[in-house]
């Protein structure tokens, strides 16, 4: 329902009053300077308050026709319509984005000449295929003032659900109960076998996070904590008689090892080092995943002792980790969930005594980390992003037509299916990512809309990459624009650091890596071809010349190095190798003659090179004896090589720990480092530090030409546990 607005009539939202005859903002009687299009946007908005007005609806009202940068158009409105209220995108009190989807009013809006705003219920199902609420959640709705709009996020998250947002052929009544109600998130559901209790994680992440083990009595029960310790955790599962529940905790080595936990309390046991994800194949033996080494994992099968293990499955390329596994009610087929180098794979059917290939289930080409089996084994269920963020799709076993469930603007991770097949629990919420700098201005978001990142320190990726350009006043990331299996991807956008203002640099192109060049005008970024396989590539940041594809084979992790080598990894039989290839030269070269597990980067020059992670290893280009260079770490160097970063990682953190600047001695690009390289922080203090940040909940770290300088990645999620009616 719309707000019959007059344009006679004032209109009162929060503290400002906006007058729409002559389209003024106004404070307490001073009017406010707003431009014409952000005003136009808020008149939008005000024509609909609580109500989420899509992009697409504004784009046909205020920008119809075709338009060249719709994206940056309605970016630059909506962030000059938040300055002038004095608004703010993490926090808001006016403007509420729901990301990739619109914006919502949620201030309270009143007219001048009323008391108070009619009657409007500014929660109604916006479409005629909106799910229905349950009575209770209508009551709660009932208990709502039509003058609040402003909610907390977790209720506006769960009202996305209970009233279904327009989508493409939405399952008829498909009903959906909330059954956690944490301001933060909850993760990983899985039932016991007789459906009593549920187990999950309260963490932020869905693959493997800080958190704690939680279990209720299904449906109605309280949440009860099991564990109280900072390992990061992943994949609960009951035992066959529901006394224990099993999980996945990193030690201070960061192997992944197998806990349980009694679900009456008391002090969780480790039952199998070297395992994760374990679940129960009868009541004598179990699945697990089992690490062969830092990159490559398979799926066993074993006694709770370990005797008589079996291999199910093992990824056939060097960088394959078959991180889950879930066996079908007859015992005969396995469900996986897999990564490789580029970053999670389809899910894949294997048969559970591993004699045949496997083959691709659920959506294709899309990235799946979560499946399950009805309980008749007659149905397979999937959590996958087939473009649009992860969603839940279910296939008739063994190779039905594939049938998408859930929809809209939030994301579904996780599947547990109830024991008598008639509802499925997922994690269900919003995850936003953005670009942060950090400068003598103190902190401020970059990037505006979208899940934005940068290549920098983060564990499990490389390092050392330049986002800045030469003279420190553009700052380049990425922003997601659609489906990939990469870890990060998207398209190439630049800010003015002063002035704040962002462009597309490289529009409708999709890359995974990149890096500027230290002259500022080309860049070198890894991407997909028509045939999936990823190549590097170079380009002019001014677009003088198209990008130029530099490799045949598949290629990733390019970085652009003194006197313009850049330098990337091929892959070759399975394994991959360091090349280099010069400003005028055609063919790439190899460097490295040894295959490379774990690449961590290149120092500025190409003279070090990076791999492993316990320890870290530096290995001169030129040959020589490679150096222990630290443990549990992510190393990277600045733009310039005057400093170096190392970011250690502590359990139980989100992102990381400490990150420490070394200032470098002149023509050196390591420190003079002990035969063990470091392992701590106070290592670290023995060295030249010159900054020492503590970025605990921020996942990736982009140093620029000085430790004053960098940008970080913040990511904010807001999840909660929901029951899916199966029909």
């Amino acid at each position: 329902m719309q707000l019959p607005l007059s344009k006679t009539a004032g209109i009162q939202v929060g503290e400002f009053e906006v007058d729409l005859q002559w389209g003024e903002l106004r404070h307490k009687g001073e009017k406010i300077k707003l431009q014409e299009r952000p005003f136009q946007v808020l008149a939008t908005l005000l024509e609909r308050p609580g109500e989420i007005v899509t992009r697409d609806e504004i784009q046909k009202k205020l920008w119809p026709g075709t338009v060249v940068d719709f994206e940056h158009s309605i970016n630059t409105a909506v962030n000059k319509l938040r300055e002038a209220l004095g608004d703010n995108v993490e926090n808001p009190r006016y403007i509420q984005t729901v990301p990739r989807y619109g914006y919502r009013l949620i201030a309270r809006v009143e007219t001048a000449t009323a008391s108070r705003m009619p009657e409007v219920d500014t929660f109604s199902p916006p479409s005629q295929g909106a799910s229905q609420a349950t009575s209770l959640q209508k009551r709660r709705l009932r208990a709502l003032s039509p003058r609040t709009v402003l909610v907390p996020l977790a209720l506006a998250i769960g009202l996305l659900f209970l009233f279904a947002l327009p989508r493409k052929n939405p399952p008829p009544h498909t009903v959906w109960k909330q059954v956690t109600n944490f301001s933060d998130s909850a993760t990983s559901p899985a039932f016991s076998s007789d459906g009593r209790m549920l187990t999950f994680i309260r963490g932020p992440e869905t693959f493997v996070t800080p958190g704690q083990i939680y279990v209720k009595v299904w449906p109605e029960g309280e949440p009860v904590q099991l564990t109280h310790d900072a390992s990061r955790k992943q994949a609960p599962a009951f035992s066959p008689d529901g006394s224990r529940v099993a999980y996945t905790a990193t030690d201070s080595n960061y192997e992944w090892n197998t806990w349980v936990a009694s679900v009456l309390g008391g002090e969780p046991e480790r039952l199998l080092p070297n395992a994760a994800a374990l679940t129960w194949a009868d009541k004598q033996h179990v699945i697990f995943s089992e690490a062969k080494s830092a990159w490559r994992m398979g799926v066993y099968t074993a006694a709770e002792s370990r005797n008589g293990e079996r291999e199910i499955y093992m990824p056939k390329n060097g960088g394959g980790m078959a991180h889950r596994s879930w066996l079908s009610p007859d015992g005969k087929w396995v469900l996986i969930s897999e990564m490789d180098t580029i970053g999670w794979r389809p899910c894949s059917i294997v048969t559970f005594f591993g004699n045949a290939s496997k083959k691709i289930v659920g959506p294709p080409d899309a990235r799946c980390t979560y499946a399950g089996w009805s309980p008749d084994g007659q149905m397979m269920y999937f959590s996958a992003d087939a473009g649009d963020g992860f969603h839940i799709w279910r296939q008739h076993f063994p190779d039905g037509a594939l049938e998408q469930i859930t929809f809209g603007p939030t994301e579904e991770e996780g599947i547990a299916v109830s024991p008598d097949g008639r509802a499925l629990i997922t994690s269900a919420g919003i995850r936003v990512s953005t670009v942060w700098l950090r400068d003598q201005r103190g902190d401020r978001q970059i990037s505006a809309e979208g899940f934005a990142t940068v290549p920098g320190l983060g564990f499990g990726s490389a390092a050392g990459h330049s986002i800045f350009s030469p003279d420190g006043k553009r700052l380049f990331y990425l922003v997601r624009k659609g489906a990939s299996r990469e870890f990060n991807s998207g398209e190439l956008w630049v800010a003015d650091i002063d002035s704040g203002r962002t462009q597309a640099v490289l529009p409708g192109t999709s890359m995974s890596e990149f890096d500027i060049a230290p002259d500022g005008e080309h860049v070198a970024f890894a991407a997909f071809d028509k045939e999936g396989s990823s190549h590097v590539w170079v380009g002019s940041l001014d677009r003088r010349f198209p990008p130029r594809k530099l490799t045949l084979k598949f290629a990733r992790k390019p970085y652009f190095r003194a006197q313009g080598n850049i330098y990337f990894l091929v892959t070759e039989d399975d394994q991959e190798y360091l090349y280099r290839v010069g400003p005028n030269e055609m063919a790439p070269q190899k460097i490295s003659p040894e295959p490379i597990e774990d690449f961590k980067g290149i120092s500025p020059s190409g003279g070090w090179w990076l791999s492993g992670f316990n320890p870290v290893v530096a290995h001169p280009a030129n040959g020589g004896s490679s150096v222990p260079l630290c443990n549990f770490c992510a190393p990277g160097w600045g733009a310039d090589g005057r400093f170096i970063y190392v970011r250690f990682r502590e359990a139980g953190e989100a992102g990381g720990g400490r990150t420490m600047a070394i200032d470098l001695p002149v023509g050196k690009e390591l420190p003079t480092l002990r035969p063990y390289g470091l392992n701590s922080v106070n290592d670290l203090k023995t060295l030249n530090v010159a900054a020492d940040f503590d970025m605990r909940e921020v996942k990736i770290f982009a140093p620029g030409n000085d430790p004053s300088v960098f940008a970080y990645v913040r990511t904010t999620v807001q999840r909660n546990l929901f029951s899916i009616h199966l029909k």
